[in-house]
């Protein structure tokens, strides 16, 4: 077989051409027509040629009908990058994020700074000193005596005795048996605001032909009521605080109604009942019963003053009776003319003896 010096040239182009393919051909690529060729087979992919060199003829574009296509990118290789940005285009975006980095480094040290001037600045302000206090929710207790009791240094450190209220307010409970709670806070910013919550009165004590008012805790205040309150009860006769307690504590498990019909209890003891109470009403009719039966017989007082044709006495010690008050008036009045005739004799006979 005869070469000709023609087919030698043909042959060294192609080999020049195949070698300028294979320097364009990605490691993929390479890979791939390596592991083809080994298997005898043809690549499912063309690769690419220098351009003008290629022996092939150029393949034939398919005709469109007037609209231009977009030239894809062939496989494997990557899409070429439209432009590069430039330092000089960055320059300004780093210059902006150094700026940021600035201010924010400048501003936490100014407030690291500024915090401790301000509260320098705070602590030699009259701001920090104690103004004024004020009271509310007091009635019967007046608002100097709640404050005296708390001692408060007007004009001092406001934080210290805020910090130590608890111990103020404490004398303030103690110093009054009227006060049930207090608190404290801060208002406009260097005022005290105490609020008070007194005990209620829930009856008086008659002693000594005065009254004085008994707390909702059965407490007896030592003040002296020129005028008793007519909505609550008045107490007589008690001299025992556990006794007060238990007879509050009976009278307010009774109905609405029921109090207000009560005016006064009197307690009147005897050797047999130590629980004896004797009961005046608003309506005129008096009430004899036990402490401990308060409450479950005085809810028949209703049905039993209403079949009484005269005011008198219920008696609910043993049973429940009830009777007018005129025989007790002829019983006495009949006992008083007997000592009168008595004593007259008595006298008569005294001259006729000497």
């Amino acid at each position: 077989m005869t070469i000709t010096k023609k087919e030698t040239q043909s042959s060294d182009l192609r080999n020049k051409n195949q070698e300028e393919a294979d320097k364009q051909l990605t490691p993929w690529q390479k890979a791939n027509l390596e592991y083809t060729q080994q298997r005898g087979q043809e690549a499912g992919w063309s690769p690419k040629v220098i351009e003008g060199n290629s022996e092939t003829e150029p393949e034939k574009e398919p005709k469109t009908d007037g609209v231009k296509e977009e030239a894809l990118p062939e496989l494997g290789t990557r899409p070429a990058v439209e432009f590069e940005t430039s330092f000089s285009d960055r320059l300004p975006k780093v210059k902006y994020q150094r700026q940021s980095l600035l201010y924010r480094r400048m501003i936490t040290i100014i407030l690291i700074l500024l915090i401790p001037l301000i509260a320098v600045i705070y602590y030699v302000s009259p701001l920090a000193k104690l103004a004024g206090v004020t009271v509310i929710g007091n009635q019967a207790v007046s608002a100097k005596e709640i404050v005296k009791a708390a001692d408060f240094e007007m004009d001092g450190e406001i934080w210290p005795q805020y910090f130590t209220r608890s111990a103020e307010l404490k004398k303030i409970k103690e110093s009054n048996p009227r006060i049930e709670q207090v608190s404290l806070k801060i208002e406009n910013l260097n005022h005290f605001k105490i609020r008070v919550k007194e005990y209620e009165e829930i009856a008086v004590l008659a002693h000594d032909n005065t009254y004085s008012p008994i707390l909702a805790n059965g407490y007896t205040v030592n003040e002296t009521m020129e005028n008793p309150t007519e909505k609550l009860p008045i107490l007589e006769n008690f001299t025992d605080q556990a006794t007060i307690m238990k007879v509050l504590s009976a009278y307010q498990s009774l109905s609405e109604e029921l109090q207000e019909a009560i005016s006064q209890i009197k307690y009147t003891p005897k050797d047999s009942n130590q629980e004896l109470l004797l009961l005046y009403m608003n309506d005129g009719n008096q009430v004899i019963v036990n402490i401990s039966n308060l409450k479950s017989q005085m809810k028949y007082y209703a049905q039993v003053a209403k079949e009484m044709s005269e005011k008198g006495v219920i008696d609910m010690e043993v049973g429940i009776f009830s009777h007018p008050y005129e025989k007790e008036e002829e019983t006495s009045s009949t006992g008083e003319e007997t000592t009168t005739s008595s004593s007259a004799e008595g006298e008569l006979a005294t001259p006729a003896g000497e």
